[in-house]
């Protein structure tokens, strides 16, 4: 059989193919357009043990279906020129919204969807963060999470924001009391890290895949008490926020640990907050399966090298083939982790010709 015949077969075979694996999360996952909304029950000081799951390569399920009702968490996506203090906040591009449906108390978020990056955040307005000084500018934008993400992704956010510190202020016979606010400088870091993935069942919307997202924030603090010394670092504050990501409806679930002096446990048992989205207006998405792309065939006095590109979420593939006298595919490699294999029993005279399919494992 001629050399030309075998490379015209190998090389129009070399397609791509879907494989299955964890889902992925893309842009178009998250809330990132104005016009957008999601409402999620909120409760604050909530056990959580048993609610959690594990970090590991195993999918799971987690159940938020139950919990209280009562407190209604509404979250608008909208033009950055429409938020409150938008003129601090020159390159986000939209805002988010954050309105308590019970108390009437609106939080804000500054945002810019940065193509080939992700979301980033610019600054924020709170109140319940810091009465006095409600609004701060990071001194740098933060990512808030990339354009895709996949199981075992991880990546780092820092940055510096101003703000002040509120004090009660005991009354006394010549001063009086109150409040008393002095500045304050808080360096942000956090590390994220994609640890577990699954099914997320959510209240009225049903169940469907899913990423966890375990992000450790660190809070270090520094204040200026006004003697002329500037600021000195005073503690560090450390929260761990684990995000339930799910296609077409960005974070479904939300869990945040208490505030602690050392770093809190993967599997805190009492959350400061647990939020779980009922009601959106993002469009479904259609399920991303990881395709894998770039497989090619080279022939040598070797055999045949066979390449293709890694695809995200997925960590090991199997290596079939297929001979032009039988219908059936056969398995060339069981399982690599590698995006390469020379078949060393190919391109021979007395070989057939074979075609190739690479499958995605996880």
């Amino acid at each position: 059989m001629a050399c030309s015949a075998l490379v015209a077969a190998l090389t129009f075979a070399a397609l791509p193919v879907t494989a299955l694996g964890q889902v992925t999360i893309t842009a178009s996952d998250l809330f990132n357009k104005p016009g957008q909304y999601y409402e999620a029950y909120v409760e604050k000081d909530a056990g959580v043990s048993g609610l959690l799951g594990v970090a590991g390569p195993t999918a799971q399920a987690w159940d938020f279906t139950t919990g209280p009702t009562n407190t209604v968490y509404r979250y608008d996506y909208v033009e950055v020129a429409t938020a409150s203090n938008a003129a601090a906040f020159a390159d986000a591009t939209f805002a988010e919204r954050l309105t308590d449906a019970s108390s009437g108390m609106v939080k804000w978020l500054y945002l810019k969807q940065a193509p080939g990056q992700g979301r980033m955040t610019y600054g924020f307005t709170d109140p319940e963060f810091s009465a006095t000084q409600p609004t701060s500018v990071f001194s740098s934008p933060i990512l808030d999470f990339p354009e895709r993400i996949g199981f075992g992704d991880t990546w780092k956010s820092a940055t510096e924001f101003m703000t002040e510190i509120s004090f009660g202020i005991p009354d006394d016979s010549e001063g009086g009391g109150g409040d008393f606010a002095i500045p304050a400088r808080l360096t942000y870091t956090a590390d994220s890290k994609v640890d577990a993935f699954g099914i997320v069942n959510e209240p009225m919307l049903g169940f469907g895949e899913c990423l966890r997202v375990n992000e450790l924030v660190q809070y270090d603090i520094a204040v200026d008490f006004g003697f002329g010394d500037g600021f000195m670092s005073v503690a560090s504050q450390y929260v761990r926020n684990l995000y339930w990501l799910r296609k077409g409806h960005g974070i479904a679930v939300q869990v945040t640990s208490k505030q602690l002096d050392t770093p809190p446990p993967d599997d805190f048992a009492t959350a400061a907050v647990v939020a779980r989205m009922f009601a959106t207006n993002h469009e479904d998405a259609v399920v991303e399966v990881p395709t894998i792309t770039g497989l090619k065939v080279t022939l040598g006095k070797d055999g045949v090298l066979i390449q293709w590109t890694k695809a995200a979420g997925l960590g090991r593939y199997r290596i079939d083939f297929l001979t032009g006298d039988t219908l059936t595919w056969k398995t060339l490699v069981e399982s690599t982790t590698s995006n390469f294999f020379v078949d060393s029993a190919a391109n021979k005279p007395t070989s057939p010709i074979r075609l190739y399919r690479i499958v995605g494992l996880n």
